[in-house]
């Protein structure tokens, strides 16, 4: 890259940094306001409602997200917020409970796309816990994607303990799951981007050690979140085009009393990077296994 054009990359950024930085200066008497009346026991009721799609890369969550995404209604879709891996409109709005809280997300976005790292959020200066009590003070039905290297078991488990959000599990075939993962790390494309000429091999340790860490960490939270009391829905990747489960997850998410369901996308946006199961049919053919083998099963409740 030419000298130039790096410098000026870097004066961009750079200015980037200190808009960002004044934007979160300017809504300090915002901020203060809402601490002198929360102090008076003046702050104000607000309708809001904590929704967790506990799941695992390439299960679909960018389908069922899309199901529950429309800001105008109250549907807040936050995604991969604790990865820093979402930018959303109520991000600049947490500084009002959260001083400079979007200058320090911020850093961490862009730090993130430069170096990806798992539990970044916990090695920043954000805390989880402050941040979702913050988020719970912003009006609407607030959906964040969780996935296992999101957060450690310690702080997610207390977040749930304390706000007992409705949790969907989505869950997907595990030898689907494990050669779309992989072909998306190999090309580094993890959306859209066709994958069907992308050759793989698999290997039988890693796969084994990719489903068990997976089930467990399922098992844990379906166990944990229902000895909390949260209300849970469990959903299986073939059903996100089903009209009855669509249906069901978002009058899971909606807040009681919500009556505009026909206005929500009945269809889910997503765009399959891979629609052949040639890596899958050859592993299949050369192990003697099925498909049925690896399908990623649902904990009945008795």
């Amino acid at each position: 890259m030419p000298k130039g054009e790096s410098s000026s990359e870097k004066r961009s950024q750079t200015l980037t940094i200190l808009k960002k930085l004044l934007l979160n200066i300017k809504a300090l008497p915002k901020s203060g306001i809402y601490y002198l009346n929360a102090f008076l026991g003046r702050a104000k009721p607000v309708k809001s409602k904590l929704v967790f799609v506990i799941s695992f890369p390439r299960s679909g969550t960018h389908a069922l997200g899309s199901l529950v995404s429309q800001e105008n209604l109250g549907f807040r879709y936050h995604g991969e917020f604790f990865a820093f891996n979402h930018w959303s409109s109520v991000i600049e709005r947490l500084n009002r409970y959260y001083p400079f809280f979007s200058f320090r997300y911020y850093l961490n976005f862009r730090t993130q796309r430069q170096k990806w790292r798992t539990y970044r959020f916990e090695s920043s200066s954000l805390n989880a816990s402050q941040t979702m009590r913050a988020i719970k003070k912003i009006h609407g039905i607030h959906i964040i994607k969780v996935f296992p290297t999101h957060l450690s078991d310690d702080v997610l488990q207390s977040i749930i303990a304390e706000h007992k959000p409705h949790i969907i599990f989505l869950r997907r075939n595990h030898l689907d799951r494990f050669v779309s993962h992989k072909k998306a790390n190999k090309t580094g494309k993890w959306h859209t981007a066709a994958t069907e000429g992308v050759q793989i091999e698999i290997d039988e340790t890693e796969l084994n050690r990719f489903i068990n860490e997976y089930e467990k960490f399922y098992e844990r939270y379906f166990t944990f979140a229902t000895k909390q009391g949260c209300a849970i829905l469990d959903i299986d990747y073939e059903m996100l085009q089903d009209s009855q489960t669509i249906d069901s997850i978002q009058h899971f998410s909606a807040w009681d009393g919500f009556a505009d369901f026909s206005k929500l996308a009945k269809i889910p946006t997503t765009a399959k990077q891979d629609s052949s199961r040639l890596v899958q049919d050859s592993y299949l053919t050369k192990t003697g296994k099925k498909s049925v083998d690896f399908e990623f099963r649902k904990i009945v409740v008795s």
